[in-house]
């Protein structure tokens, strides 16, 4: 299977972008190297501190006896030590590859594993951590800019703290250490932790201006920090000196506390708070055999990678550093001037099964393509999920191919694919690769070419027609010179009325995007006082908005839309979508899916979409959701429903939203 990316329009613009969510500015838009240098002054001088401190202390230590014990480390146990140091540092490389997964940098993974490795073998020797490794990280990535590199730099040191705090925690809790209130602490570190899992899961208002990572993101990076610093600690256990004997849990739990001691202090190496840390966990070895073994760990683990480090920095980035735009795997494109779409875009809207595939225009959604940039569907990350919104943009990707490219796209943003609003076809294909499929919505259509007032069906729409019509409402075609002044001036009262304004698969009040749209606009005595618009495309055309003001007769946007159904049928329109709304709550169902349904409804307005809808005699499609597990389609209906009704949190750029979509 293709391997999948995620790929931006603009890429250094864009990377900035997804970096400034994740983590506040460093000096707006460059970097303060003044500022950063002096927050490593008190660092530097708690060293010196520690140093001055630890000198006083070496007329009681037996020098010798360290050389000695130094000289018992047998060549194996150096190679031994050796061994678990490249799994320590394979491990460290994985943090860069996770990030730049997920902040959408085009950088290969083999050069972002690369890149932090060298990063991290030189900063941890020489000191001044951010600094330093964002230097190198743009000195081994030729794509992204000093900025960039210092927010790579910033997120992983950032994420390895946490992941530590974690892992450390867990240990403390299992292995018995004589530290005072270490259980209290330890207890508090994940119960954070926790707090942390559910804030990235319900993404609270005041967390929005941060990009929290994904469950599985987090997972990665506390399994990452759990194999770099056992083996770090297997590496320090492997040149212990033979007259010093430890087993390896206890000296790994040790380590472990030493190591965030020096992590803290932000002395270079952790030299001084690591050592003493140490010693005063392991009161029951004798100093001088310790300190032989901390020597030769840090010849091992420390000198020698950051020679190799330098090495490589001065070499510079390798041939294949550079961004891989070849590279096959499905992509996820954000249309950032929609515009000004690419043509192959705006040809994929024109000729897809759903005039809803204009909401690619709207700024919200992203588009999904195959490995040959073939347009492929309309897509969006979001919390736990990478979710389609609605059927695949060409019938040729009706397969359980594209579930699979899907699924790999997923697994490389650290998401969970999940399905939208498809159709019966697509819901059977999901299905029958095993995917968990459920309804959650029901599509009123029609047939512009054959549809007529008449019938008892259409009972109450006659009178709805009848009302505005005597309150002297008239409908005319929106054109060229559309009054948007006054359009935008419904639209605000139609979204204060509402309390909120919706987001994600509901429609957007953006003057920009109207030339594509199809206008429909009421007026009475002169003044306009309601109108719709409607994606359309070569098969159909699909409801959008709906705006019209408080004090308009009823029936006003019954006029509208059959108006538009008549002129539909005018232009040889087959098929016209009055959009989809939520089935509501199942008898027997979960009683979160119970409540996720209830959510939807109430936010949607579905109640009064229903009756509106009906007075048309529609026909009906029943819309359903997918995911590949139960968790999966839990935590897809969660992150939709958070996307259409708190779209200032989700961070989708939106004016002014309602829509009969649900």
């Amino acid at each position: 299977m293709h391997q999948g990316r995620f790929r931006g329009i603009g890429r250094e613009r864009l990377a900035e972008r997804r970096f400034s969510n994740v983590l506040p500015h460093a000096g707006g838009d460059g970097i303060d190297l003044r500022k950063m240098l002096a927050r490593q002054i008190l660092p530097l001088a708690f060293a010196l501190g520690i140093v001055w401190l630890l000198w006083g202390k070496m007329d009681d230590l037996d020098v010798n006896h360290i050389k000695t014990s130094l000289k018992t480390v047998a060549p194996h146990q150096w190679l031994l030590a050796a061994f678990f140091s490249a799994i320590s540092f394979w491990a460290l490389g994985r943090y860069d590859r996770v990030v730049h997964r997920l902040i959408g940098s085009p950088t290969q993974s083999g050069a972002a594993q690369r890149a932090g490795v060298t990063a991290i073998a030189l900063s941890q020797t020489v000191g001044m951590g951010v600094l330093s490794s964002a230097l190198v990280r743009w000195r081994m990535l030729s794509e992204i800019s000093l900025l960039q590199a210092t927010r790579i730099s910033m997120i992983v040191s950032v994420s390895f703290l946490t992941a530590w705090a974690v892992v450390a925690a867990g240990v403390v809790l299992l292995v018995p250490l004589n530290l005072p209130g270490s259980t209290w602490i330890a207890c508090a570190v994940l119960a954070g932790a926790t707090a942390l899992v559910a804030f990235s899961v319900f993404r609270p208002n005041f967390l929005s201006r941060f990009n929290l990572p994904s469950v599985k993101a987090m997972a990665a990076f506390v399994a990452l920090a759990a194999i770099d610093t056992f083996a770090a600690g297997a590496a320090l256990w492997a040149v212990m000196p033979e007259n010093c004997v430890i087993g390896l849990v206890p000296l790994v739990a040790a380590y472990l506390i030493a190591l965030g001691a020096g992590l803290l202090s932000g002395t270079p190496g952790g030299v001084g708070p690591f050592e003493v840390t140490l010693l005063a966990l392991l009161p029951q070895l004798d100093q001088e055999p310790v300190l032989a073994a901390i020597l030769a760990f840090r010849a091992v683990y420390y000198a020698a990678p950051a020679l190799i480090a330098a090495a490589l920095t001065i070499r510079g980035p390798a041939n294949d550093a550079a961004p891989d735009t070849q590279r096959t795997g499905a992509q996820l494109t954000e249309l950032t001037h929609t515009s000004l779409l690419p043509s192959r875009v705006s040809a994929a809207i024109d000729a897809a099964p759903r005039a809803e595939s204009a909401l690619l225009r709207q700024g919200c959604l992203s588009l999904f393509e195959t490995h040959d940039r073939c347009p492929t569907a309309m897509a969006k990350k979001t919390g736990q999920s990478l979710v389609v919104v609605s059927d695949p943009l060409k019938q040729a990707h009706f397969h359980t191919g594209f579930l699979s490219d899907l699924t790999q796209a997923s697994h490389n943003n650290y998401l969970s694919p999940f399905l939208y609003k498809i159709g019966g076809r697509m819901a059977a294909i999901a299905r029958n690769a095993h995917w968990v499929t459920l309804p959650v919505a029901r599509e009123a259509w029609i047939s512009p070419q054959i549809f007529s007032t008449d019938g008892s069906s259409r009972r109450q729409l006659r009178r709805k027609l009848r009302h505005a019509e005597k309150s002297g409402v008239y409908v005319k075609v929106g054109g060229a010179n559309l009054p948007l002044l006054e359009m935008a001036r419904i639209s605000d009262d139609w979204r204060r009325a509402r309390g909120a304004e919706r987001g994600f698969s509901m429609g957007v009040w953006r003057p920009d995007t109207l030339p594509h749209s199809q206008i429909y606009l009421a007026y009475q005595n002169d003044n306009l006082v309601g109108f719709i618009t409607l994606h359309k495309n070569a098969r159909e055309y699909g409801l959008d908005l709906m705006r019209m003001k408080e004090d308009t007769p009823d029936g006003t946007m019954h006029l509208l839309v059959s108006f538009a159904i008549e002129h539909a049928a005018k232009q040889g329109c087959k098929r016209l979508s009055l959009a989809a709304v939520p089935l509501g709550p199942k008898p027997g169902e979960p009683k979160i899916f119970h409540y996720l349904r209830h959510t939807l409804d109430k936010i949607s307005g579905a109640s009064g979409l229903r009756q509106f809808k009906t007075s048309f005699a529609p026909n009906w499609e029943t819309l359903y959701v997918s995911a590949p597990t139960r968790l999966g389609l839990l935590l897809g209906a969660l992150d939709v429903t958070r996307e259409i009704s708190r779209p200032h949190v989700t961070g989708c750029n939106t004016t002014n939203r309602q829509s009969p979509e649900g």
